[in-house]
């Protein structure tokens, strides 16, 4: 609380310079009593949006044979060409509201397009590529309406478009398991986003998507590199890349005072060391009690390297 604030207020209100209307929100802030439930109320809105898809896939479920799948489909696409058409009208003036309209008819369409696969086939063996098209909708809706939200969405479709190619589309490698192309096509990708946050924040073309694009990135990274370490073959090697990249991460997001990324890779390089552990512990023949002694000394590492980065850079992202 700042009485000097409040006082200065009030001395304006006597003045006729401040309005009393806005004296009261001037009042509240200095006073410590003004509190701001922005992001819960962008959470509570993309909760109902979600909920609104999920109630709409129950009722196509439910009703699919009663109603048919051609007026479904087309009630569905009607119903996102309303809300995207809304959004249209209400830019440039991005809202609470205008984010959730413009996302649950992004998400409407998508799932009206998957449905329409579904049912009707309309790719044929090339079904994959409707997550392409889902991709290059999302990404071309958040450039037009600056968001984020959209964004994250197009880079996890494209990722997942990529994921899913692997089962249909034949390896040129030869010989190469499943495993493996899905390791190489994850580390492309997370590449990919990365440097593509770096050009969009370079060319000052979007550069609010960076975040976006870097956070994927690199969670594609570490995400695919940690669930390698469940395969025996390799380990060391694939903890050694977890350590590389977690320290590459952690080194430069310090530079950039950005403590999430930071985190992340501090937490990586984390369950790195741990890989080498364990390995090691086979080796040796060691225990589970020493194991998780090592396991439990890492982790305290870990919470005091994050606390103390907290403390000289604050909590930004």
């Amino acid at each position: 609380m700042s009485p000097d604030v409040v006082s200065a207020v009030d001395e304006l209100v006597k003045q006729g310079v401040l309005d009393r209307r806005a004296a009261v929100a001037f009042r509240r802030a200095a006073s410590d009593s003004l509190v701001s439930v922005r992001d819960e109320l962008r959470v509570l809105l993309w909760v109902g949006v979600l909920l609104i898809t999920t109630g709409v896939g129950f009722l196509v479920q439910q009703n699919v044979d009663r109603i048919g799948p051609l007026a479904i489909a087309i009630g569905i696409g009607l119903t996102a060409a309303a809300c995207l058409g809304l959004a249209w009208r209400r830019a440039p003036a991005p809202s609470f509201v205008f984010e959730s309209v413009l996302l649950l008819g992004a998400l409407l369409a998508a799932a009206d397009l998957a449905f329409v696969e579904v049912k009707f086939t309309a790719l044929g063996a090339h079904w994959p590529w409707h997550l392409l098209i889902v991709a290059a909708a999302y990404a071309t809706l958040a450039f037009r309406f600056d968001s984020k939200t959209l964004f994250s969405l197009a880079l996890t479709s494209f990722a997942a478009w990529r994921g899913v190619s692997i089962a249909g589309v034949a390896t040129p490698w030869g010989g190469v398991a499943d495993s493996d192309r899905l390791l190489v096509e994850a580390l492309g990708c997370g590449v990919m986003f990365i440097a593509l946050g770096k050009v969009l924040e370079r060319v000052r073309i979007k550069a609010q998507f960076e975040p976006v694009a870097a956070w994927l990135g690199w969670l594609l990274i570490v995400g695919v590199l940690a669930m390698r370490l469940g395969i025996d073959e390799g380990r060391v090697i694939t903890a050694a890349a977890l350590v590389g990249c977690g320290a590459v991460l952690a080194w430069f997001s310090w530079d950039e005072r950005s403590l999430g990324r930071y985190a992340l890779g501090i937490g990586a390089a984390a369950v790195g060391i741990g890989g080498w552990s364990f390995q090691l512990m086979r080796v040796l023949d060691g225990g589970g009690t020493a194991f998780s002694t090592v396991v439990v000394m890492i982790a305290a590492v870990v919470i005091v390297l994050v606390l103390r980065a907290h403390r000289a850079v604050g909590g930004s992202s």
